[in-house]
């Protein structure tokens, strides 16, 4: 009886010590894939806040770049006899009237060409690469309409970036007259920047 006693005893604390395994193992597995979903989370959120950055840059760099392009094609108008009205556009004044410029005229014309070759150029290349290389937002198809929102605009933004580079490199190389890369602009020479991009991605952001 004794023996029938220790078997069971046995059995008992074997089975005892297989339970708390199998309950270490599943929590070990628990842990590991929450550990991973945490760290894809961080891998998108850092993704996301790389696009922004680029976004922002750009921004800035283009607002800046208009509101130097206004003042320049605003002097034109008012101090040049026969250049293109500004209904045809800040480029078209600009690079029409370029040869006639005046010294100081001229720097700011090379500040805003400066703009397109150091900055917005290089600038959405890196862009572009970047969403070359998406394989998630571009592609997520949501309930939530942020990201389904989000992945329509990086779309439209993709086929933008690829139009303003093929015009660039027509139109700016070798041609000093020319300062702005405009695609949406009076000419209609392409598709424009997608509206609100930047705020769909800040708002994306806040869920990682």
């Amino acid at each position: 009886m004794s023996s029938l006693l220790q078997i069971q005893d046995w059995l008992g604390t074997a089975l005892a010590g297989a339970v708390l395994a199998a309950l270490g193992y599943v929590l070990k597995l628990f842990i590991e894939l929450y550990q991973s979903y945490k760290e894809r989370q961080r891998t998108k959120r850092a993704k996301l806040i790389e696009l922004q950055s680029l976004l922002r840059a750009t921004k800035f760099a283009f607002l800046i770049q208009n509101k130097h392009a206004a003042t320049l094609t605003n002097w034109i108008e008012t101090n040049l006899q026969n250049v293109p009205q500004k209904t045809m556009g800040y480029e078209a004044v600009i690079s029409g009237a370029f040869d006639n410029l005046p010294v100081e005229q001229k720097e700011l014309h090379s500040i805003i060409r400066s703009i397109t070759t150091s900055t917005l150029y290089p600038t959405n290349k890196l862009i572009l690469e970047w969403l070359r290389e998406d394989t998630v937002f571009k592609t997520t198809r949501s309930n939530n309409p942020q990201f389904s929102d989000l992945a329509a605009s990086l779309l439209a933004l993709e086929t933008h970036l690829v139009l303003w580079l093929a015009k660039y490199d027509a139109w700016i190389p070798g041609k000093p007259a020319h300062a702005l890369v405009y695609m949406a602009d009076e000419r209609e020479h392409g598709f424009g920047f997608p509206n609100g991009v930047d705020e769909l991605v800040e708002n994306v952001l806040k869920r990682y």
